[in-house]
Formats: C-alpha cells, sequence, structure tokens
C-alpha cells in the first residue's frame, strides 16, 4: 500500500507492477473510481505498454488485452460473473483507494478486495490517510499474506493559502508554505469582506452566490477580476473548483470576454477538438454543449464535470494536459487521481451540498483537491485561493487549511442488488461478505479500546460515594418527572392557538434566561426573568439551525426587551445572554421562540415608539422594575391559563393536577430540608450520567462482536424470498440483470 500527496509518485509502483506482469506473460488489472481517471491512465499506459485494453461503462477496447485498465464497478462485476479473466489475474491494482469512505460507492471497495483472487498481488494506492495501518492489517487478514505499507505526508511542492473576500480588492495570506497560520491576514481578509446588497445576491443551489456570477451592470465580478490577476500574474494554468455543474457553466461564460490562447494555439485546439468529434454523428455535432464548448476552448478556458459527453471530457483532459487550456473550471471529481496538476486552484466557495446540508468542506476534501497545485519540478509553490463570501471563524479555517487528512473508515452498507448478485454467483455467500469486511474489522479492532473506556468509567462510577442515595434518588426522578410535566404544560399553554391572541405590546412575560451549561437544573423553580413585549411575528421559513425544534412553535418568535449580556466573538459575531433584570447588563431587545416564555402576566404598561435609543430601553425596564416592588409580596399576577386564555385540553388539566400532586411531595419529602440538596443531586446526576455512558458502551460492544448488519441481511432475504427471488433455505433462483435493476429500484429506500 501506498499512501503519499498527490504528486508524490505512487503511480510509479504501478507501472512497476505491470511492466512486471507484462514480463512474466500475466494478466494485470488497473481499477479507479472514475472514468475519466481510467481514459486517462489507459492513454499513458498504451503509449508506454502498448498491450493496453479499456473497460468502463462507456467504452471497451480490446478487452482481452494483458493489462486492463477499467473502473471498480466493471471490476466488481467481472468478479460476481465468474470472468474467465479472474484465473490469469496476477496483480490487481486499486488506485484512489480512499474512495472507499464514500458513503454511497464505498462498498463496492470493500466487495471487490474481498472477492479478489486469493492467488493475487495487490498495489493500494491512496491519498494520506492517518489509519493506513489498520487498511493493510485488515488485507492481511483477508487475503493471508503480508501488507507493506510505504507512507509519507511530504509534499515535493509547497502550498500557500489565500483568502480572496467577496468584495475585496487583493488576496491575503493566511498559511504560509511552511504552514504557519496567518492571525492578522486573516482577521484583514474578513474586514474586507464587503457583503453584497439583496439586489446583487444570486442565489444559487439553495444559498447566496454573493458577486461570483454578477455584479452591478458594467462591473466585473469577482471571478472575472480573480482570473484576471491569476494571468497578469503568470499564475496560470489555474483549475477553479466548484461544487455545482451549473456554477461551473455560468462562470466560464462570465470569462468569455477574456482571450488567454495565441493564434497558433487556438488552430491546435480545433484541430484536436474537430478530430475527436468525428466519431459523433451529425446531430450530436449540433448539441448545444458541443457547438458552445469550442469558442471557449479557442480562448483558452474550459469546463469539466460530469454532465458533459465522455468524448468531450476526455478533449478537455487532452487540452488542460497540453497546455492549451489556461482556466479550467471544474467539479471536485477532477480532483480525483487525474495528473492534471495547475499552479493555481481556486474554490468558488467553502460550503457544499452533502446530500443532507450546507457544510464546510472537510480538510480531507481541501487537501485532496488543493493538491492539483504546484506542478513538482516545475512550480517553485503551488497556490490555492479560497473565495469566501461570509464570516468565518478562525477554529473552521484553521480545520480546513490546516487539518489533517480523513480516517479511511468503512461505508459498508447492505443493498438488494448485492444479495442477489451474492447469492447468484458460484461462490457467493453474503454471510462471509460481511464477515470479512472492513466495517466488521474496524467494529472488531475497537472492542479492546471501548473495554479500557468501560472499565475507567465504572471505577470512576463506583468512586462516587453518595450519603443516603436511596432517598436522594426517590427525590431525583421525582424533580425529573415534575420538569419534564412542567416543560409539557408550557408546551400546551403556549402552543400558537392559546397564546397568540395575548402578546400584545406592552404585556409584561416571564422568560426563561439563558443557561451557562447544558447541565438541569436541580430545583422545582427554573431561573427566569421578567421583560415586556415588543411584537410577534411568523417566520416564513426554518433555517438549519432551527430544523430540529417542532414546526407549529418554531414558526414564532417574540420580541422581547429584557436585560442582556451583549458580546461579540473575534469575527464580530454577536451572542446575546438573557440574565435576571437585578444583574448588571443592558437593555436589548431580544427574540425568543415562544416556547422560552414561561408565563404571561395580567399587566401591561406603556412603551415608547422608538425603542432604538439606550435611554428608551432603560426606562422602559425601569417600568417594569417598578411594577416588580409593586407586587413584590404576592408576586405579579399572571394569566389563568383556564379562566383568561380558555385553554380547555383535558391532556393540560391532567398534568397540571400530576404537577400539584408532586408539589406537595417535594414539601413532605426527608431530603428536601438538606443545605446541600442541589450540590448532592448534581453528584447524583453525574454518576447517572457515567451509567449511562457505560451502558451505551456495552451495547456497542455487543453489537460489535455480533455480525454487523445481520439483522439487515435476515429482513432482506425475507423480503426477496416473498418477491420468489429466494427459496426456502436460501436457495437461489437464476436472476436477470433487469429483475436485480428492478428490485433497487423498489427497495433503494428500504
Amino acid at each position: 500500500m501506498v499512501s503519499a500527496h498527490t504528486s508524490a509518485g505512487k503511480t510509479v509502483v504501478a507501472s512497476y507492477a505491470i511492466a512486471m506482469s507484462l514480463r512474466d506473460k500475466q494478466r494485470v488489472i488497473y481499477t479507479s473510481p472514475i472514468k475519466a481517471l481510467s481514459n486517462q491512465k489507459y492513454r499513458e499506459f498504451k503509449e508506454e505498454f502498448s498491450d493496453v485494453g479499456l473497460m468502463t461503462g462507456d467504452v471497451t477496447i480490446e478487452p482481452n488485452a494483458s493489462c486492463l485498465v477499467m473502473t471498480t464497478e466493471i471490476w466488481r462485476s467481472m468478479q460476481y460473473k465468474g470472468s474467465e479473466i479472474l484465473r490469469e489475474v496476477a496483480w490487481v491494482i486499486f488506485d484512489e483507494v480512499h474512495y472507499m469512505r464514500d458513503r454511497e460507492r464505498g462498498v463496492v471497495w470493500e466487495e471487490s478486495i474481498v472477492m479478489a483472487p486469493k492467488n493475487s498481488n495487490f498495489v493500494f494506492l491512496s491519498a494520506t490517510v492517518p489509519n493506513a495501518k489498520e487498511f493493510a492489517d485488515w488485507v492481511a487478514k483477508v487475503h493471508k499474506k503480508p501488507c507493506h505499507i510505504v507512507y509519507t505526508d511530504y509534499r515535493p511542492t509547497p502550498l500557500q493559502h489565500y483568502i480572496f473576500p467577496s468584495g475585496g480588492k487583493g488576496l491575503y495570506l493566511v498559511v504560509d508554505e511552511k504552514g504557519k497560520f496567518r492571525e492578522d491576514s486573516f482577521q484583514k481578509s474578513l474586514n474586507a469582506l464587503v457583503p453584497a446588497n439583496e439586489s446583487e445576491k444570486k442565489k444559487e443551489n439553495g444559498k447566496w452566490q454573493k458577486g461570483l456570477v454578477g455584479g452591478r451592470p458594467g462591473e466585473e465580478s469577482d471571478i472575472f477580476k480573480l482570473v484576471k490577476m491569476i494571468i497578469q500574474r503568470q499564475y496560470d494554468p489555474v483549475i477553479i473548483f466548484s461544487f455545482s455543474k451549473r456554477e461551473c457553466e455560468l462562470l466560464a461564460m462570465q470569462m468569455a470576454k477574456m482571450d488567454l490562447n495565441e493564434d497558433d494555439e487556438k488552430v491546435n485546439i480545433e484541430t484536436i477538438f474537430w478530430s475527436a468529434m468525428d466519431i459523433l454523428s451529425d446531430d450530436d455535432k449540433k448539441l448545444p454543449q458541443v457547438s458552445n464548448m469550442l469558442p471557449l476552448l479557442k480562448r483558452g478556458i474550459g469546463v469539466h464535470h460530469s454532465g458533459l459527453l465522455p468524448i468531450l471530457k476526455e478533449v478537455i483532459e487532452i487540452l488542460f494536459q497540453e497546455g492549451l487550456i489556461k482556466c479550467l473550471f471544474a467539479t471536485e471529481t477532477f480532483s480525483i487521481g487525474l495528473n492534471m496538476p495547475a499552479k493555481t486552484v481556486v474554490f468558488t466557495n467553502v460550503r457544499k451540498f452533502d446530500g443532507d446540508k450546507f457544510r464546510w468542506i472537510s480538510s480531507g476534501e481541501y487537501i485532496q483537491m488543493s493538491g492539483r497545485a504546484g506542478r513538482r519540478g516545475i512550480d517553485q509553490r503551488g497556490i490555492c485561493i479560497l473565495m469566501v463570501d461570509e464570516k468565518l471563524e478562525p477554529s473552521t479555517a484553521k480545520m480546513m487549511l490546516k487539518g489533517s487528512a480523513d480516517s479511511l473508515n468503512s461505508a459498508f452498507h447492505l443493498s438488494y442488488n448485492m444479495l442477489l448478485n451474492q447469492m447468484r454467483s458460484e461462490d457467493g455467500n453474503p454471510e462471509n461478505l460481511l464477515r470479512n469486511s472492513f466495517y466488521q474489522f474496524q467494529s472488531d479492532r475497537a472492542i479492546p479500546d471501548l473495554e479500557k473506556q468501560a472499565k475507567a468509567l465504572e471505577e470512576e462510577r463506583n468512586s462516587i460515594v453518595i450519603e443516603e442515595e436511596d432517598s436522594l434518588d426517590d427525590y431525583y426522578h421525582l424533580l425529573r418527572e415534575y420538569q419534564k410535566l412542567k416543560k409539557k404544560i408550557r408546551d400546551i399553554v403556549f402552543s400558537p392557538r392559546y397564546c397568540l391572541p395575548f402578546l400584545q405590546p406592552g404585556r409584561l412575560v416571564c422568560i426563561q434566561c439563558t443557561g451557562s451549561d447544558e447541565t438541569p437544573a436541580f430545583n422545582t423553580k427554573d431561573q427566569v426573568t421578567w421583560g415586556v413585549i415588543i411584537n410577534f411575528e411568523r417566520l416564513k421559513g426554518l433555517s438549519e439551525d432551527d430544523s430540529n425544534r417542532k414546526p407549529e412553535d418554531s414558526n414564532y418568535i417574540v420580541d422581547v426587551l429584557t436585560r442582556c449580556i451583549v458580546s461579540k466573538d473575534a469575527v464580530n459575531k454577536k451572542s446575546i445572554k438573557i440574565i435576571p433584570l437585578k444583574e448588571v447588563g443592558e437593555p436589548a431587545v431580544v427574540s425568543v421562540p415562544i416556547t422560552q416564555i414561561d408565563s404571561l402576566s395580567s399587566v401591561r404598561i406603556i412603551i415608547a415608539k422608538d425603542l432604538l435609543s439606550y435611554e428608551a430601553r432603560e426606562n422602559t425596564l425601569k417600568k417594569v422594575s417598578e411594577v416588580l416592588s409593586r407586587f413584590s409580596k404576592e408576586g405579579i399576577p399572571p394569566l389563568d391559563p383556564e379562566e383568561d386564555m380558555k385553554v380547555q385540553s383535558n391532556d393540560y388539566k391532567k398534568k397540571a393536577r400530576r404537577v400539584e400532586a408532586l408539589e406537595g411531595l417535594f414539601d413532605k419529602h426527608e431530603v428536601a430540608k438538606s443545605p446541600l440538596i442541589e450540590q448532592k443531586l448534581k453528584v447524583l446526576h453525574n454518576k447517572k450520567e457515567l451509567k449511562l455512558k457505560i451502558k451505551a458502551i456495552r451495547e456497542t460492544m455487543r453489537t460489535s462482536t455480533a455480525l454487523a448488519f445481520k439483522d439487515e441481511l435476515k429482513a432482506r432475504k425475507r423480503v426477496l424470498r416473498r418477491l420468489g427471488h429466494l427459496k426456502l433455505g436460501n436457495i437461489k433462483r437464476v436472476c436477470l440483470e433487469e429483475e436485480n435493476i428492478s428490485i433497487s429500484i423498489c427497495f433503494k429506500n428500504a
């Protein structure tokens, strides 16, 4: 196994394995994760060894050649079908094996490695992964032969990392070639960030692209200014990564006015382009992506993404390798294995959509893409530029720019297609595949560490000795029940149907203070404070942070004037902490969800129309304090849920009666009068938390020792039997490819 950075020479190892196989008249298989990489390796090996074939989903060339280049899916399919080639294979080369952690396609690598011929030798080429030894141990266990590791994190060409703030006028060096993070330069770059007006924002894929695609009429966009500067400083060729195919094309069209090639280069581009396009029919040559691409290519600008015709992608790859494309707009797949380095790499955004949500790109993804920067033996250093259009935390930037590579963790999962293939193949055995999977290996390997963690936690738990623990435990459970019931009552009373008519401006409201930590309160009274309602509104939509709230409640927020502590972090991000009125703070209007309301009072005061000034807010809070002092003995009268707010829910009445009963039990309980009751409850809570952690670790150990996915495997087999694809005793029936596909489509979400 060879684990090293881009341009470290991993391909030399593959070439040596191929040369040895051809010398000994043996067959060798070279697999890669994407067709573009397979096409490139085919061209390279064909030129060097001649007896080379290519097998991808798009094309098959010389399938009987001694060296076959193919995608990993094709190699897996050959193993399931029991191809005769398997008996002749002496070496199998897995390129970009770190792709095994991909949650959708990663399982293909595990299947291919487990089912690979036992008499074959293997070469694994990977980017730097921290747990390369763990992977090598798994391969050695599965194939009963040693696996040697060559590992280095040395980069032949050092990198400089810059930030280009949206609307800014220059670059800011944030990480130099020695790996030093420059905090002052980072802060300057964020201070230079110019927020775009609403009219200047372009919405792309659910997020705002500020100044990226276009600016004011007659004004150059950020991407145009950046590329222009790169060309002027001779930092080309440049690869510009975008996480959207449509955005790649839009950005490339922004460069249409820029001409980066000489006349003789344009002639060469046109000759190469039409030589390749001759294989297309006349109708295909008229496709927009073909006819619109040539003018851009002649100007030295290219686009590369999975939506292009395979022949078009191959032409663009060839032109970029020959130096005829100076500026290439590409998606993330271009960074996987393709030997097409550039001097400069640009990221149009540092957030991506991963199928579930928008998130910051990980350090591993950044390392993979930034690895394209810096051509070994040509450039003294590579340049990486991040286009930033929103505030970025220093910790996030450091994690991204200086973080370690992502670990190689299994993404194994079952599918109906996998089971059908396993059952119909001659030596197929789903249980054996699960038993030998990297997922099972990692689970088994984690057991000793989990055992140590469990024992350490048990020792810590046993060292905690509490007086009258049984009585205290009884009080603890009563208190937890009381707090849960109070929360449920609040949810009922302050649901929009009951509370909205009473959220008038000027009404005094009791709200929960901002907690200092996540430790629950160990008394019957929450820490609350008073404020005055200014307004309330219904939100139009939910943000990412609000997605876990109840939709009915989180759609409403109440603006409350109360006492707060307002602070700002290093990037001027404001945080507000609600505190009791008597504490030192400033008067501020804060937006709180209605779930944070503790009670509504029957008292309303007159508030100023304009609360922008500090004096107006402070005077209003003084009125609130005066009302509190006037009702200091009996307290401010609250609105009665049943009499005033007309809450007629039977569930509310039942819970309210239980709360009254619990309040009576608290006063009579033997430990209630203890002066250290809260401290003792905190210690007991910590002990219970340790017990839960131990239980979770033991459960993980139990599931780890069992066969992974065992229950899911049984359930999926049961479905296949009901559909008639398996008989009792798991006797397989002949299944056609079309049936496999239909089953996968019908149950892909099962």
